[in-house]
């Protein structure tokens, strides 16, 4: 039966060009209007369903974008008629400056309120700039201690925005670092000279909430974007996806397009809101929005196979029946024989044979292309020592595959550039496999000219190595030989490149094997630049490199910079001694110990520069460069006079008398309130709040700062003022009492305590005298 079916196959479409060409031409008849009528209907139907979709997607974005704006609508409606009212409305600064607490309780009781009355909003606050101080209605008070930000918020005061929304993270407040939108508006509204800024902060989740409401259709996703394009919030990821703010520009007449991302087409509908020009996105799957139509396509599928099938049947047998007559004549012109079509098959063959000459000659020239970047594979490989363990008939043959000679000198050198930080350069760090592909091309060009063979490499960290091969000659006229092709090399490449270049260089030998150990010889002659020097050329001289994994003290050095920031100069003078005995065990590397010093001095210098300290209390004139002054000293002892004369000294001075004046001024703010306000019921804590200190640590500032503790500074405030009272007014002692802040027993009791007598008897007396 196979057989039967395989002489039936030549028989009629192998050997019978002429009847399979009639077949085609009938099966293309017959296909062609049943495919058109299909998928017509099929189009048309899913077109249909699709705009019903499209429509659907529409409502849903009017329906988020409505929701919002109306959120945000209500929120910024409320805020202004909080400003509008009669705290607001009043004058905060008389307010203040006559009732200063009553000034902050009042601003606390109206963001509490609007708080309140707003549960979409994460958190409302006020920024009174007069002293720096955030009133919010979850925080509570805090004080704007950042200089950075403080000018931020000024700068916010003046500018001509009344009131505004910001999308985004608000770096400029604590706890405002995170995504949302923000309300910012000047309070008083319109005023000349605004009192504070009122903040309003809507947490991202809100908006994704009410987009997680909408959403149909599995992996939908919706972006909102602000008037400027920033992302406000999405349901699809934290990026838009690169090329839909493009294409949604582009397509702003249509309503809705196809956009691809990651492989997965969406239909992408953009609208606009004319509250606040803010744009939604919405990103559906257009596999989930044709789910619908699945159910018509299959349909279709199964009527369109089915007249397929039966059209084909129809158009084979009847093809065949309208041959026949032809077969019949061709036969008949051959003389019985059969019919071989010898010129179709010939011409089939030769264009056959053509087309695979011309893929065969593709993928050899493909493959010549290739050979230089495998055998730079192949001979970092080597390097590496991953052949260490073929034989040598093995390692014979990868040599000749790849045409390295076996019976040659070898010689290994890498070549290092380092970018220079402290002035323009020709190169940036971007540049940087720019700069591999330019040496490497310079050393080929190099070895070509100088007809030397050799194997260029790209180390894949930024270096590249030279695997040099040359014919054996006498061992101290090739060396000397291959030292002048490498420094050559190197001046080229350093004026090319205009950067110090270093390269290292290995020993020689004519063993294969011993590749890898030169390789590992070149790495540590161009590692060992940081201990000799870069833009030359270093010979391996041997030796072990055992200095190059030196344990550097890193404790004592963290200890030795967080005694400078806290001020304490005896504990960082311990630390220098302490890191001067872990430089014995590099004493016989003074390269080492240099190298250490540099670390120590630049976690110096970092903290002074942290801490603000001027560099020129630091260091005088003739040491402006503190690095070159280390290379000049010679013992430890002196280095470490040096650090503790040029920096530990100015620096924890300097941090001590920071903290002083620091220190000084908070204590005057407590003086200036305690003068305010003494005919309250003061105490000890509410002036701690207001510093942010402990009440603990406020007492012995104060106690440190004014020579005397807080209590005895308020009672000798109040006694003088009632002295000054009892003098100048007919008050009766009970008033003079209230207005200096004390009961009246208690104000008598104090008052005979301080002066030896009662109140009564010092007006009498003074009355007298």
């Amino acid at each position: 039966m196979s057989n039967l079916l395989e002489r039936y196959w030549k028989r009629f479409f192998q050997r019978k060009t002429f009847f399979r060409n009639m077949v085609t031409l009938a099966l293309f008849a017959t296909i062609v209007p049943v495919l058109a009528v299909g998928f017509g209907s099929y189009l048309f139907s899913s077109s249909a369903m699709q705009k019903e979709v499209n429509q659907s997607n529409v409502r849903i974005l009017n329906n988020v974008s409505s929701t919002i704006d109306s959120t945000l609508d209500r929120i910024q409606n409320n805020a202004i008629q909080m400003m509008l009212g009669s705290f607001f409305s009043s004058n905060l600064t008389e307010l203040k400056s006559t009732n200063y607490s009553g000034f902050y309780s009042s601003i606390s009781r109206e963001l509490s309120a609007l708080q309140s009355g707003n549960k979409e909003v994460s958190d409302v606050a006020m920024y009174v700039p007069d002293e720096g101080y955030l009133i919010s209605s979850i925080y509570g008070g805090r004080r704007i201690e950042s200089d950075q930000q403080q000018e931020a918020l000024r700068k916010e005061l003046e500018s001509e925005d009344q009131i505004k929304w910001v999308t985004g993270p608000y770096p400029n407040l604590p706890g405002y670092n995170v995504s949302g939108v923000t309300l910012i508006s000047k309070v008083p509204l319109l005023a000349k000279k605004p009192a504070g800024l009122l903040f309003i902060h809507i947490d991202e989740a809100l908006f994704k909430d009410i987009m997680d409401r909408f959403v149909s259709y599995n992996g939908e996703q919706m972006y909102i974007l602000n008037a400027q394009g920033d992302l406000v919030t999405s349901t699809g990821g934290e990026l838009v996806p690169r090329g839909l703010l493009d294409i949604v520009a582009q397509k702003r007449e249509q309503p809705r397009f196809t956009f691809e991302v990651n492989g997965t087409s969406y239909m992408v509908t953009p609208i606009t809101s004319d509250y606040n020009k803010w744009q939604y996105i919405n990103l559906v799957p257009v596999k989930e929005l044709s789910a619908k139509s699945n159910g018509i396509a299959l349909i279709t599928l199964v009527i369109v196979a089915i007249c397929l099938v039966l059209g084909s049947l129809f158009a084979f047998w009847g093809t065949r029946r309208v041959y026949r007559p032809i077969q019949n004549l061709v036969t008949q012109v051959k003389g019985g024989q059969v019919v071989d079509a010898d010129a179709d098959e010939v011409g089939f063959m030769h264009r056959r044979w053509m087309e695979l000459s011309s893929e065969a000659n593709e993928l050899q020239q493909q493959l010549s292309d290739q050979v230089p970047m495998i055998r730079e594979i192949f001979a970092l490989q080597l390097l590496q020592g991953r052949f260490l363990h073929y034989s040598e008939e093995q390692l014979d043959v990868m040599l000749r595959r790849y045409d390295v000679p076996a019976v040659l000198e070898n010689c290994i050198f890498v070549i290092a550039y380092d970018l220079q930080q402290d002035r323009p350069a020709r190169f940036q760090e971007s540049d940087r496999d720019l700069i591999v592909f330019a040496v490497k091309n310079i050393v080929d060009d190099l070895l070509r000219s100088h007809s030397r063979k050799g194997i260029i490499i790209n180390l894949l960290n930024d270096q590249v190595a030279v695997w040099l091969f040359y014919e054996q000659e006498q061992e101290e006229a090739g060396s000397s030989d291959v030292k002048s092709f490498i420094d050559r090399l190197r001046g080229l490449v350093s004026d090319y490149l205009h950067l110090p270049v270093t390269i290292g260089m290995s020993g020689q030998s004519d063993l294969i094997s011993d590749v890898p150990e030169l390789y590992e010889e070149a790495v540590l002659a161009v590692r060992s630049r940081i201990l000799v020097g870069d833009n030359q050329v270093i010979t391996h001289t041997g030796g072990s490199d055992s200095e190059l994994h030196y344990r550097y003290p890193i404790e004592i050095e963290t200890h030795f910079e967080n005694s400078l920031q806290i001020g304490d100069k005896d504990e960082a003078e311990r630390m220098l001694d302490e890191f001067a005995k872990s430089m014995q065990e590099a004493i016989h590397k003074p390269e080492l110990i240099q190298i250490s010093y540099y670390r120590l001095l630049t976690a110096a210098i970092r903290t002074a520069y942290l801490f603000g300290v001027d560099s020129a209390k630091l260091l005088d004139e003739a040491e402006a460069d503190p690095y070159t002054q280390i290379r000049k000293i010679s013992t430890i002892r002196e280095l470490n006079e040096w650090f503790k004369e040029e920096l530990v000294s100015p620096i924890t001075a300097y941090v001590l008398g920071k903290q002083h004046q620091e220190h000084e001024q908070l204590i005057h703010k407590v003086v200036r309130f305690i003068e305010d306000n003494y005919h309250f019921d003061l105490s000890l804590d509410q002036c701690a709040q207001i510093c942010g200190l402990s009440p603990h640590y406020l007492s012995k500032l104060f106690k440190k700062t004014m020579d005397v503790s807080f209590i005895e500074f308020l009672t000798k405030l109040r006694i003088e003022s009632s002295i000054d009272l009892l003098r100048t007014t007919d008050l009766s002692v009970s008033d003079v009492a209230e207005k200096v802040g004390y009961q009246t027993k208690n104000f008598i009791r104090v008052f005979k305590k301080h002066t030896g007598v009662t109140p009564g008897q010092f007006r009498g007396t003074d009355s007298a005298n």
